[in-house]
């Protein structure tokens, strides 16, 4: 009598709840192939204590929280699972794991059309484990044998906190006190960039056309900033190629090349907003020569 199949198990734990009811949901891919089960748990976990004093005799309240364990649809081949355990790449199982469960979750947030959805980050999560297990373990969210994979939660508040670019709180800083404006470009251009990310190319391909179209506009006043200039010449050699792809997106689906020249057009309108962004430092007016450009409104 063979053993039963073993099945890769990627297991994630995240504080509060998710617009997702218990239970078992399959996620495809492309052709409509099963990729993987996710088990949704509603769940809690204990709240922290900052402040000594005298303990509650009851204890604080625990917090909700959200328990996803991500099954693969195809189960392992493998001989020794203990070795297999031991040698998998648990950084790249995570991030497969958090793909399956963005997709899971912005399919969720179309069905109830919630145009607030929470997003699903690495850094928001409390625990993560990969494992292996029987069918059976697997759909009751369990496994045969796990190991922990690392979170940013595992570490020091200091050491996350270190980890933030100075620049975003900079820019930050300017946007709070007047000295700087968020085009719409820059919006526009993050969520090209967050569909893209999410494998959405389609709607990635368009809306990096409405975003380049609003980027030429809008960069157009701050020419003056040393590099711009030949930003913005890219950015317009981009119209034709960026037109076509939209439309070859409305029609039906981007090829591997297709996609690749996307990615490489969208990189290009980032380098071109930073520059933009990037003009001025806190607490200084903008830093190059020349009459200082007014963003437009909005």
């Amino acid at each position: 009598m063979s053993a039963a199949p073993w099945f890769r198990i990627v297991q994630l734990e995240l504080a509060g709840e998710l617009e997702l009811p218990d239970g078992r949901w399959m996620v495809r891919g492309h052709a409509n192939r099963p990729r993987a089960v996710v088990v949704v748990e509603s769940t809690e976990r204990p709240r922290r204590r900052f402040l000594r004093g005298r303990r509650d005799e009851d204890g604080p309240a625990p917090l909700p929280a959200s328990r996803l364990t991500v099954v693969d649809a195809d189960p392992l081949e493998i001989a020794d699972p203990q070795q297999w355990l031991r040698d998998e790449n648990a950084e790249q199982a995570l991030g497969t794991a958090l793909e399956l469960v963005r997709r899971l979750l912005h399919l969720q947030t179309m069905a109830a059309g919630d145009i607030d959805p929470r997003p699903v980050r690495a850094r928001d999560l409390v625990a993560a484990s990969i494992g292996y297990g029987t069918g059976d373990e697997a759909s009751a969210g369990r496994w045969t044998a796990a190991r922990r994979i690392t979170v940013p939660s595992d570490q020091p508040d200091r050491i996350r906190r270190s980890g933030r670019g100075m620049g975003s709180e900079e820019r930050l800083a300017d946007l709070l006190a007047g000295r700087d404006a968020v085009l719409a470009a820059e919006l526009l251009t993050l969520r090209a960039r967050q569909d893209l990310t999410a494998g959405r190319t389609r709607e990635a391909a368009l809306q990096l056309r409405v975003a380049l179209e609003a980027a030429i506009a809008e960069l157009e006043p701050w020419r003056d900033v040393p590099g711009l200039d030949p930003a913005l010449a890219s950015l317009r050699d981009a119209r034709g190629t960026t037109a076509e792809i939209a439309a070859a997106a409305a029609r039906g689906g981007l090829d591997d090349a297709q996609v690749e020249t996307l990615r490489e057009i969208l990189s290009t309108l980032v380098r071109a907003l930073t520059k933009r962004s990037g003009g001025r430092r806190i607490g200084e007016r903008p830093i190059w020569t020349g009459t200082p450009p007014v963003a437009p409104p909005g």
